[in-house]
């Protein structure tokens, strides 16, 4: 058993997301195992959902090939490691198949947090980017987890998918702090501000490179368990994408402002008000 296997319901959007998303991050970080996604409610051949597929776009992933399938006995004897990106998933998955009850965990509480990702089916694109770029960072979070929970050689290490073995055995720890994520804020602001005051002289293919990287810093930094910073910051990273090579004053000042509320922790409402906000990003 060395796969990992992401369960979601139908298989054709917070699942197919999860995997890709999972493939990367571990290959980032040297390891091979295999990863694949299931759903609890046959859905099998269904491609993924048109808003899943346009959000990996955005995160530089393509998952056009998916292909929905059943979770079967034969994928759970495979698996090392079974994903569920909610709590009622996972319900299911124990109630069928008791015997892997061990090794069925949701991805929040691997991360440390009671986080279950909400099924975006039928919402605007903004939501499905903001549940991407949550999954992602919880990902980011429980990879230790993760590779504590894959198969080991004699010796402690980590075997991948084709026998070899890893020495890496967890993800490099962050030095983030409160002061990171305020003066990361600050410089967005600043930048955004000189772009405003200023326009044509700051190069903003280098601009937005610096604000992605600092949106990065500020989301590693959750003011408490209920901040939904890096969904926040998420939606930010979608609005940089749908922001032309020369953008707006509008789109400039959105953007200025949405930083702001990043001070403090981010709520629901938050959430709301800036994906409201991008489904009219190209008029502003």
């Amino acid at each position: 058993m060395t796969m990992i296997l992401l369960l979601g319901g139908a298989d054709t959007g917070r699942a197919p997301m999860a995997a890709a998303l999972l493939r990367r991050l571990l290959e980032q970080h040297g390891y091979g195992w295999p990863v694949g996604s299931a759903g609890v409610l046959g859905h099998d051949g269904d491609p993924a959902e048109v808003e899943a597929r346009d959000a990996m776009a955005h995160m530089g992933l393509t998952i056009g090939d998916h292909q929905a399938r059943s979770l079967t006995a034969d994928l759970v004897a495979e698996a090392a490691l079974l994903l569920a990106l909610d709590s009622g998933t996972a319900l299911v998955a124990r109630a069928r198949f008791p015997d892997a009850a061990s090794r069925i965990h949701t991805l929040g509480a691997l991360a440390g947090r009671q986080r279950d990702i909400p099924d975006p089916f039928r919402m605007q694109i903004g939501a499905w980017i903001t549940y991407a770029r949550e999954i992602e960072a919880l990902l980011e979070t429980a990879l230790p987890r993760i590779v504590a929970a894959m198969p080991t050689t004699d010796d402690g290490r980590r075997t991948t998918d084709d026998g070899r073995t890893n020495t890496i055995d967890r993800a490099p720890a962050t030095d983030a702090t409160p002061d990171t994520r305020t003066a990361a804020v600050e410089q967005i602001e600043r930048l955004l501000r000189t772009a405003i005051e200023m326009p044509g002289v700051v190069d903003w293919a280098a601009a937005r490179a610096r604000i992605e990287a600092d949106l990065g810093e500020i989301a590693a930094v959750p003011g408490d368990t209920n901040d939904l910073v890096a969904a926040y910051t998420g939606l930010l990273r979608a609005a940089l994408t749908m922001t032309p090579p020369v953008p707006s004053h509008g789109q400039l000042a959105a953007l200025r402002d949405a930083t702001g509320r990043l001070t403090g922790p981010v709520g629901q409402v938050d959430l709301n008000d800036l994906s409201l906000r991008l489904g009219g990003w190209a008029a502003l």
